[in-house]
């Protein structure tokens, strides 16, 4: 067992140090904390019970074309430590349309009698399709004659510190390289996805039997894009109504709430207002929604 810890362990932390965090291309969500296992394997089963997520989110509002993205995620914990999650994101803006499956492993130590360390590990691929005809190109122009598809494997990888108090969050969906686009000729030879690499945590502040005060903190790293950062806090109420803020550094205000609308269902929404130059073209912000399912 302890060989197996480590070797699991070892694996883990090649695949997130490697992975050197180099655009932004992956979909932003603004509830990401309560659909982890999107960014990070880690998360996968690490509820007593088995969880499904479904989210929605419209960005910039009142703009043709704005991306648009749709995620389905579904988890449970196995015998043995040992957890699993399948997940499938579709995001589509103008003329591209990328689907991403994969399914998650995750293995659970226990560190104390409150505190686990979770390891994952993520794989599948994506589905990208670049509608070149329908991109409005004058003429007969050769580079806009032809759709692209491709199909890019993904490996990734992730850790989780959890305790009752915090929790500490590393991971990768993606350190592979993929194709977005590619031509030969009198075209760009390519346009590639790069690795985003992401480091967050949260504390619990439990005010009375009511009141869990939850301040994170999130940064996002990929190559050729400036490092992201989120700052925000929640306010959790008797366990059946969560509301809570968000500022992304330079990006975007966002405010959301959680509601407890059945036993095992929780209903969710987030409004985002761009605080960047984007504002000038569009201030209508954006929106996002979540369902969450416990079996």
């Amino acid at each position: 067992m302890r060989k197996s810890i480590i070797a699991i362990f070892t694996v883990t932390m090649t695949l997130l140090i490697t992975s050197k965090a180099e655009a932004q291309q992956d979909p932003n969500f603004t509830l990401y904390n309560f659909n982890m296992n999107i960014i990070n394997p880690a998360f996968a089963g690490i509820k007593d019970t088995p969880e499904l997520n479904l989210v929605y989110r419209s960005q910039f509002l009142g703009i043709e074309d704005a991306p648009r993205t749709i995620s389905l995620a579904y988890s449970k914990a196995l015998a043995n430590n040992l957890g699993i999650g399948i997940s499938m994101i579709n995001d589509k803006v103008f003329i591209l349309t990328q689907t991403d499956i994969a399914i998650d492993v995750s293995y659970k130590v226990q560190l104390s009698e409150r505190t686990n360390m979770y390891f994952g590990i993520k794989a599948g691929g994506g589905f990208v399709n670049i509608d070149l005809t329908k991109s409005n190109a004058p003429g007969n122009d050769p580079l806009f004659s032809q759709n692209q598809s491709f199909f890019n494997p993904h490996i990734g990888a992730g850790l989780n510190i959890q305790n009752e108090k915090y929790y500490i969050s590393m991971s990768t969906p993606n350190f592979l390289k993929g194709d977005r686009y590619e031509k030969q000729g009198n075209a760009p030879v390519a346009a590639v996805d790069n690795a985003h690499f992401y480091l967050g945590g949260g504390y619990n502040f439990n005010i009375n039997d009511n009141l869990t005060l939850t301040p994170r903190v999130m940064l996002r790293t990929v190559e050729g894009a400036p490092t992201s950062y989120d700052v925000g806090a929640s306010l959790e109420i008797q366990k059946k109504f969560i509301a809570g803020g968000n500022y992304r550094v330079d990006e975007a205000i966002s405010i959301y709430g959680l509601f407890q609308v059945m036993n095992k269902l929780k209903l969710g929404a987030a409004y985002d207002i761009t605080s960047s130059d984007v504002n000038l073209v569009n201030d209508n912000g954006s929106l996002e929604f979540i369902l969450k399912y416990q079996f």
